[in-house]
Parts: structure tokens; sequence; C-alpha cells
């Protein structure tokens, strides 16, 4: 049951991804030209600066949609499946799934400017941080399941 709770899940966050991503290749697009315009001038500076505010305006009314539609889960949750079990598991993920994607915007976004502007030392660093972190956090997880002998629950690894 939790498994099914979980692809359900996986299915829904993989399918919504996307949609911010664009927001970062739209950036990395359109950046660099702007980029070595901010370098040669302050004017090209002013517009840098405008056009990444604008990417994160952007980000908050992507963020928006996509907290809208995991806002919709609970209503949709028939669709997925027909086990009332599995739907009150998926359903269960709801605030942790709208937590993830109002921030998804934003990260890609910045994602984009960072690596349209080839800034590429805090996205190292981060990438780093997290290459690390989220396995060290699920064999963690693992080990709570095998000494404490009870399921891990599909909000445990959202």
């Amino acid at each position: 049951v939790g498994m099914a709770a979980q692809q359900i899940v996986l299915a829904i966050f993989e399918a919504l991804c996307p949609v911010a991503d664009s927001l970062s290749l739209t950036a990395q697009s359109f950046v660099p030209a702007l980029h070595h315009q901010a370098d040669a001038s302050v004017e090209g500076a002013s517009v840098m600066a405008k056009t990444t505010k604008n990417f994160l305006k952007a980000s908050a009314i992507f963020g928006a949609a996509m907290v809208g539609v995991v806002g919709c889960i609970p209503f949709m949750s028939g669709a997925f499946t027909t086990d009332a079990f599995v739907a009150a598991q998926v359903n269960s993920v709801v605030p942790l799934l709208a937590g993830v994607f109002a921030m998804h915007g934003a990260i890609m976004a910045s994602e984009g400017v960072l690596l349209g502007r080839r800034d590429l030392n805090f996205l190292g660093s981060m990438y780093g941080i997290y290459f690390a972190l989220v396995p060290a956090l699920m064999l963690r997880l693992k080990r709570a399941c095998h000494v404490g002998g009870k399921a891990i629950q599909v909000q445990s690894v959202w």
C-alpha cells in the first residue's frame, strides 16, 4: 500500500517538475547575452537585475500554479486509485508537496540565472551537499525502519 502511494506521489511530482524546469532553461537561454552586457555597462547591469527580478516574479506565478494543482490532489485521488487507504496516504503528502512546489519555481529560476552567468561556485557547492545529504538521510530512514521494526510512511520519504 505504501509503495502504491509512493508511486502515485512520485508520478505527480515528476509530472509537475518540468513546469518550473522551463524557467531554468529559459534563463539559461537569455541570461548569457545579458550577462555580457552587464559587464560592459551600467545600463547592462540594470537590465540584468531587472531580468533576474522578472524571472523571480515568474517563478512565484509558476509556484502558485503548481501549489494550486497539488491542492487539487485530494479531489483527484479517486482517479489514481480505488483503494481508500492508498488515497489517504497520497493525500497526507499534499502539504509537503505544496511546500516543495512553492519553492521549486524560485529554485529553478535562480539556478538558470546562475548557470547563465556561469556562476558555478555556489551551484557546485549546493549540488555537492545535496549529493551527500540525501543518501545519508535516506539511509538514516532505512536504519530507523529496521531498528524500530515498523514500516516507513510515505510522509517520511517526502
